[in-house]
């Protein structure tokens, strides 16, 4: 334990010299010797990651490190045998990825190109034509470098306009059976479309894919999976889905001025719930144009717009659209807690001077007036921090969606619809080469580009406090990809949620009910497809 003690006040000591952070806030983040040893252990963690992703990331993403060997020695106290490491098997996380195996053996294409069509918005996930310094753009471009030089392959990238042209340039092919794109990576909802119109193949047909492995997200194989049948598929290589994950913005600056207790403190007991975000903030308001109006120039609470992040709470409050039950996909979207949860959320947004919205007018008003410091939360997409945000002076920091009580276990969130997903047209002819490549793409991201975006772009440079480090883990951690939302197809409940807070409509039932025969009617088709696919 005293081992421990000293372990951690050195690292302490260090990460406040390189983060310029207090030395007693790092103290009091990563070291709480209490009755409840796991928790502060973790802390301990967190810390010894974030000062590793300073100081080792630079170094992991341009060498493999050595050989992981191991040896055994007599002890002669007892003859038992004592195993050590060598000291060339790397102590940290992000050393040890680079040494996983991705399972898959390298082979030379003769330079044949690999196609992937994506659209216009994601062109910085994808493709970087040279290093800048930057430490995404770089590990992005590194990534593409590797994979081209062990396969001998010209990855070539196609950016349609918008999701719906990638739409479009997938059926015209496959349509006409070009095998002309090896690798679709398209917005999640738009590409579940696809899937249940056979477009794609099934994920578990391709060579080489093992969704076993950390760079496929849990959900391809648990949520997005049906009857051994996946046309949809979300691995690392898509890092939008990472960077699309709804979270809740925190100014503490502005904050500690309005003498609110921790709210990081409040998440992790489990109290950060809609009503404690409500009654901290239904009173906070400034009009600080003068004009005798509540508008989108004054200072509020928390703002929010009413789109897909309020969509997103009805995953935040456990009332996903499908259920697992006894190995079968359940439908289970209408509840008695939705008439509960529509009318929480419409006296939230309506009702209260401190909290503001724009009642669906905007995809980012909510980050917008938090960015101009005007609103002590906000709700947006955790990429928002390395944009909008990344020139704000005021200390801020992240925050899981709330819960909906105190008796929900678990926070919640949402990975919004325009986040990319992966699929294989069916017009493919050598899915060997194709499931090889897609595999090592996964796996060369996992690996190097999503430590460098979320261990590092994420956790130190859009944070400013270590704190803020065990609150994104908290978030990612919480994403759900639920199959309803995916194979939603534009016909199921996704998106219901924001109609009825934007229209101020707290009559859930006979809304829904005008809805429900054909809703259902598209989920039964879905399942259905699932059950019935042959290979």
């Amino acid at each position: 334990m005293e081992s421990v003690r000293k372990m951690t006040d050195n690292l302490c000591k260090i990460a406040s010299n390189t983060l310029r952070i207090p030395e007693q806030k790092i103290l009091k983040g990563c070291l709480s010797f209490s009755k409840d040893m796991v928790m502060s252990m973790k802390k301990i963690r967190i810390a010894a990651f974030l000062l590793a992703a300073l100081t080792l990331v630079p170094a992991v993403m341009t060498s493999c490190g050595g050989d992981d060997t191991t040896g055994t020695e007599t002890n002669a106290d007892n003859g038992t045998a004592a195993v050590t490491e060598a000291q060339t098997a790397p102590a940290d996380p992000l050393a040890a990825r680079l040494l996983v195996d991705d399972g898959v053996e390298t082979k030379d294409y003769g330079g044949v190109p690999f196609r992937i069509v994506t659209s216009d918005g994601q062109t910085s996930y994808y493709e970087i034509e040279t290093e800048t310094g930057e430490v995404v753009d770089d590990a992005i471009f590194r990534r593409n470098s590797r994979v081209e030089e062990r396969f001998n392959i010209d990855l070539q990238i196609t950016f349609d306009k918008e999701y719906w042209d990638t739409s479009k340039h997938i059926t015209s092919l496959v349509s006409a059976g070009d095998d002309a794109i090896e690798l679709v990576a398209m917005h999640a909802v738009e590409c579940g479309l696809l899937g249940i119109q056979s477009y794609f193949y099934n994920w578990y047909d391709i060579p080489h894919i093992n969704f076993d492995q950390p760079w496929w997200s849990e959900s391809s194989k648990m949520d997005l999976s049906y009857e051994g049948f996946a046309p949809v598929a979300v691995g690392d290589f898509v890092l939008s889905a990472m960077a699309s994950t709804y979270c809740t913005f925190y100014n503490k600056t502005l904050a500690e001025n309005y003498d609110l207790p921790d709210i990081y403190s409040v998440v992790r007991d489990g109290k950060w719930t809609i009503d404690y975000l409500v009654k901290t903030t239904k009173d906070i308001y400034n009009d600080l144009n003068g004009n005798g109006q509540i508008d989108s120039e004054d200072f509020f609470g928390f703002a929010s717009d009413t789109r897909s992040n309020v969509g997103a709470y009805l995953w935040a409050f456990d009332n996903p659209i499908f259920t697992r039950r006894d190995d079968k996909l359940i439908y289970s979207y209408k509840t008695e807690k939705m008439n509960d949860i529509v009318a929480k959320l419409v006296d939230t947004f309506s009702n209260y001077q401190g909290i503001t919205t724009d009642f669906g007018a905007s995809w980012n008003y909510g980050r917008d007036v938090f960015a101009a410091s005007r609103a002590i939360f906000a709700h947006a997409m955790l990429k928002h921090s390395l944009t909008a945000l990344a020139d704000m002076t005021d200390d801020f920091g992240f925050l899981p969606y709330p819960k909906w009580d105190e008796a929900q276990k678990e926070y919640h969130t949402l990975v919004d619809g325009s986040h990319q997903a992966l699929a294989v047209p069916t017009t493919v002819v050598n899915t060997d080469m194709v499931g090889a490549i897609t595999e090592v793409l996964n796996a060369e991201s996992w690996k190097t580009v999503i430590p460098a975006y979320y261990d590092v772009a994420l956790k130190v440079k859009a944070t400013r406090d270590v704190e803020s480090v065990e609150m994104i883990e908290m978030v990612v951690d919480s994403r759900k990809f639920d199959f309803g939302y995916i194979y939603d197809g534009w016909e199921g409940p996704s998106f219901l949620l924001s109609d009825f807070v934007a229209q101020k409509n707290t009559d859930f039932e006979s809304t829904y009910a005008a809805k429900e025969k054909a809703i259902v009617k598209h989920y039964e088709e879905v399942i259905a497809f699932f059950e019935n696919y042959e290979g």
